[in-house]
């Protein structure tokens, strides 16, 4: 009975404590909706549209596709922010390690069930994925592409080896690792060398602005496409080994 009236006593205590954070939490979430009200109320109406302001300062993002000058120049703090965000997801999904970090990225085995036609199929498909990942990679300079595109395309591939069965990787390699944070260590770094002479983190001298944005969409396209087969490792291939066993 004295338990009863005690576990009661319990739960509703829990039951006021976790109503007092939700209501803590909705003051503190409105609170930051009313300042960013007043905030675009009171913002200064731009002299200029976004479009002029960019094709004004295209020449010296190091660029000529406006899309790459925003993203990797003119508001870079912004996408190093979301390749930072991608590796915490990948962190999030990452396998447990099982001391296989001598063991190589890319294992390759045979099949249970072999499909011929897939086979001989992505011989002539993984190529031109591979290439034209680096055209998508190279032609966001000018043209409609870049570190996104590219590493999607990349990921593909290699989601494509994974479904024909004869591959596996294991991202307790090293080498997996390393392409999982080199997109980031690179923004980081570059960004961390040009305050040596532009005095400002991630604000490239004119001179090297196209060399410097390359240099981080190289690493970011690698970082990408690593994530996006480690996601696809872990919501697709990972649930169907537990299920066979």
């Amino acid at each position: 009975m004295f338990n009863d009236i005690t576990l009661a006593r319990n739960a509703e205590q829990q039951a006021g404590l976790s109503g007092g954070v939700l209501f803590v939490v909705g003051l503190v979430v409105g609170l930051v909706c009313l300042f960013l009200v007043f905030a675009l109320i009171d913002a200064p109406v731009a002299e200029q549209p976004l479009v002029a302001l960019v094709a004004s300062n295209l020449e010296q993002s190091g660029v000529q596709n406006p899309v790459t000058a925003v993203l990797l120049n003119f508001r870079s703090y912004d996408t190093l922010l979301e390749v930072a965000v991608l590796l915490i997801v990948a962190l999030a999904v990452m396998p447990a390690s099982e001391k296989q970090s001598n063991q190589a990225f890319v294992t390759v085995s045979k099949p249970a069930q072999r499909s011929l036609v897939l086979e001989a199929f992505l011989r002539w498909l993984l190529p031109a994925i591979v290439v034209t990942s680096g055209y998508l990679l190279w032609t966001g300079a000018a043209l409609p592409g870049g570190a996104f595109q590219a590493g999607a395309l990349l990921a593909g591939a290699g989601i494509l080896l994974l479904l024909a069965g004869h591959h596996s990787f294991n991202f307790n390699a090293q080498i997996a690792r390393a392409l999982l944070v080199v997109g980031l260590a690179v923004f980081l770094l570059v960004g961390a060398a040009v305050m040596v002479s532009t005095g400002t983190a991630l604000a490239y001298p004119i001179a090297w602005a196209g060399t410097l944005i390359l240099i981080i969409e190289v690493a970011a396209t690698l970082t990408i496409a690593a994530i996006l087969v480690l996601l696809f490792c872990a919501l697709h291939v990972a649930p169907q080994q537990k299920t066979a066993r």
